[in-house]
């Protein structure tokens, strides 16, 4: 196979490696040789392949112009296709008339177009592959830039290339398909929430969604560290998911401890102190932490970014997927810049989300709010007290903000809260749920109990 060398998309190479980068110049001549031929070949390969795919420049245009006139609704046979090339100064470019003869003359049918198209792309990704590893290498030597920056975009480099972004982002869904995989999901109950048993909290919320953001906020000593470890145990324990946790103002050894008297019933006071009548205990549930699939990304200010990156080694080291992520708290992540605080802490809300969109788990994120309500007579929060941004009510899609009466009334015999669930994208349902609260040991109880 001959073809001129300035037909080729520039491509760095190693010098070491005396060889193409990974292409099949085969392949990509049958594709657009069977979209010539067959006038539903694009629509079989357009939610896989994209232009930049292919090796040969020549073919690269040829595929967009391909791409042009099914947007109009046109034709893609050879007729067409040339017009449009001779239209759009592009017919030269590609090597002519004859280019496209030769294409068009080489092509018996347009069968086995999807597996063409399938090995173009994994040829693409294996040049993009090489592309980042000479990235890495030039990262490397920025000596001038700080080595958590480097690492954090040597890993996004590397990410990028192992996401499918053609697969799922172009395509359009057919009502056919959607109904049989709703009916699927119902038949499964695949749409359901998983719960634990909070009954009252789970008969508002629904329970747990995947690819969710659960906004939990509230004031500072409400509780939203206790409610979101004990949330993360009873994933654990009850639904046998893993949990990452991450914690940018407790180390791990606090948040350990209070995990620790969840698991042991043991007042955190008595196992910080080593208390001797309860040691045995707390050796046991030292024993059951550790088996526990328990993750804890500590970082006393981390970017979203680097909570994305932590979230991803999570479910590497866990095998491939966990149960939740809880981020404890919110205003402890920097903002990017001296902009609009609000602004800011809208665009961080959103990254976070993200996290949860990208790999389909439910996210929970502690978050501070104003304390705008002191001076009323009723000093239970609402959505207007979220600090810095009302961008944080539009992203989530659950909010929930706890309320303790006790925090006021200094009474210590009162071990109420209130979940008072603000927001509910996910299930349709606000309202109040009751529990009860033992913050010596990081439990919630139904009322009922």
């Amino acid at each position: 196979m001959q073809f001129n060398n300035d037909n080729v998309i520039p491509f760095s190479v190693p010098k070491e490696v005396d060889c193409l980068p990974p292409q099949s110049i085969e392949a990509e001549e049958s594709i657009l040789g069977g979209i010539m031929l067959d006038p539903q070949a694009f629509d079989r390969i357009s939610h896989i392949l994209v232009s930049e795919a292919f090796y040969v420049s020549a073919h690269a245009i040829i595929y967009q112009a391909f791409t042009q006139l099914a947007a109009t609704r046109q034709p893609t046979d050879l007729l067409c296709l040339t017009n449009w090339l001779k239209d759009h100064n592009q017919l030269e470019r590609i090597g002519g008339r004859n280019k496209l003869a030769s294409l068009f003359d080489r092509t018996v049918s347009a069968v086995n177009i999807d597996v063409l198209a399938d090995l173009v792309m994994q040829k693409y990704k294996r040049r993009q592959l090489i592309k980042v590893g000479n990235e890495l290498v030039q990262l490397g030597y920025e000596t001038q830039t700080d080595l958590p920056q480097i690492f954090s975009q040597a890993e996004q480099k590397v990410f990028s290339v192992t996401q499918n972004s053609s697969d799922e982002q172009y395509k359009v869904h057919q009502a056919v398909d959607m109904a049989m995989e709703l009916y699927q999901k119902l038949e499964m109950g695949q749409l359901q929430g998983e719960k634990f048993s909070w009954y009252d909290l789970e008969a508002i919320t629904g329970g747990i969604f995947p690819s969710s953001l659960i906004v939990i906020a509230a004031e500072s000593h409400m509780g939203k560290t206790h409610f979101m470890i004990s949330t993360a145990y009873e994933i654990m324990t009850k639904l046998g998911k893993g949990v990452l946790y991450v914690t940018p103002e407790m180390d791990r050894i606090q948040v350990n401890n209070r995990i620790l008297a969840r698991i042991t019933g043991v007042d955190s006071i008595h196992i910080k102190n080593r208390t001797e009548h309860y040691w045995p205990q707390i050796i046991q549930g030292i024993d059951q932490l550790a088996q526990m699939p328990w993750q804890i990304f500590e970082h006393s200010s981390p970017t979203s970014t680097e909570i994305a990156s932590a979230v991803r080694r999570s479910i590497a080291e866990a095998g491939g997927s966990i149960g939740a992520v809880f981020v404890d708290y919110l205003q402890q992540i920097p903002l990017e810049s001296g902009g609009n605080m609000a602004h800011e802490v809208g665009k961080i809300t959103r990254q976070i989300r993200a996290i949860a969109k990208e790999h389909k788990i439910p996210v929970f994120l502690g978050c501070q709010i104003n304390r705008g309500n002191q001076t009323t007579a009723d000093k239970r929060p609402n959505r207007h007290l979220l600090r810095n941004s009302g961008e944080i009510f539009e992203v989530c899609d659950q909010l929930i903000m706890l309320y303790r009466d006790a925090v006021y009334t200094k009474d210590p015999s009162d071990q109420t809260i209130e979940l008072i669930v603000e927001k509910n994208r996910l299930y349709g349902k606000l309202g109040t749920a009751t529990m009860l609260c033992d913050f010596s040991t990081s439990r919630f109880l139904n009322l009922a109990r």
